[in-house]
């Protein structure tokens, strides 16, 4: 039974890697009783101000995301479920920008839905599949204009007591057309009593998972350093310097985290960390590049909390 119950609860870190608590593995979570599982997330972010490194001007960026989702399980290997989130980023130029002409975008809006299953073949595999179509625009542009879809698969097995492995695969298509594939790691290590290493979810993930390392402080309190790479696309509205193009922001971000699990049900989470790489992408309708830039290391900080019953 318990090891069932572990890897059971592996292929759910990875088949949730797409909601919000950046340090959380599932690993403390207790199974649920009934087959309904009901959740609601919700998180914030702020990236402080950094200077553009190719053009004159610095930018800083607020987000925010919340999702609800439903899951069904028919028996402690199988599961269907939807998921649904919202959020906004909002990005601030400062009056020194060249970059976009000073104003390249402003508000961006994101909406997603997902279906998560998950199911089990033979004695210790466990498989995960996520379809999703997500809106990505900025405020004032048409949410058909932003939509993609994506799909991220794996399949785990466990080899041991403290160790469930396996490999997966992510597609999502792009605003300027053509698709994007990648390939991502779906792992629950026990390495010690303390330390975990697992499958990571970030604030509002754009496309694939992060890794996260944890070491368990006390039942109820952990701390982590979680790791992912993000890439932001959205489509701009028709009124500014590239009417009905395309913007995009990428990074890697570095985090420290702290996280609370005050019962089976709530948690709570704070983190700090560095946006490394980071991008700044520019194009027309017809998806050519007009402007781009790279920006310094973004100090970030930001909170989020999740409930299930």
């Amino acid at each position: 039974m318990r090891s069932e119950t572990r890897s059971r609860r592996a292929i759910l870190a990875a088949a949730l890697l797409c909601l919000l608590i950046p340090s959380a593995s599932l690993l403390a979570q207790a199974p649920p009783r009934s087959p309904w599982v009901f959740s609601v997330d919700g998180g914030g972010l702020h990236q402080t101000e950094v200077d553009l490194k190719d053009t004159e001007g610095a930018f800083s960026v607020d987000r925010w995301f919340v999702s609800a989702g439903v899951d069904y399980g028919f028996d402690p290997r199988r599961s269907i479920g939807i998921s649904i989130g919202g959020g906004q980023s909002g990005y601030d130029f400062d009056d020194s920008t060249v970059f976009g002409a000073g104003d390249p975008w402003g508000d961006v809006k994101d909406f997603r839905v997902a279906l998560p299953t998950r199911f089990g073949f033979g004695e210790k595999g466990n498989a995960f599949i996520i379809p999703s179509v997500r809106y990505n625009r900025e405020d004032g542009a048409s949410s058909s204009d932003g939509r993609t879809w994506g799909l991220l698969a794996a399949v785990a097995w466990r080899l041991n007591e403290d160790l469930t492995i396996g490999p997966g695969i992510g597609v999502f298509s792009r605003l300027e057309g053509g698709t994007r594939v990648f390939p991502i790691l779906a792992i629950d290590w026990n390495i010690t009593e303390r330390w975990t290493l697992a499958t990571g979810r970030g604030l509002g993930a754009s496309q694939g998972p992060g890794l996260n390392l944890s070491y368990r402080v006390s039942d109820n309190w952990s701390l982590g350093l979680a790791g992912r790479y993000e890439k932001v696309e959205f489509r701009l509205d028709d009124k500014g310097v590239a009417p009905g193009g395309i913007g995009r922001d990428q990074s890697i971000p570095l985090v420290f985290t702290a996280r609370l699990d005050s019962s089976p049900k709530l948690g709570f989470a704070v983190f700090a960390g560095i946006e490394f790489g980071g991008k700044l992408t520019l194009k027309n309708a017809l998806d050519e590049t007009v402007e781009e830039t790279d920006y310094d290391p973004a100090p970030v900080i930001g909170a989020s909390f999740e409930f299930r019953y």
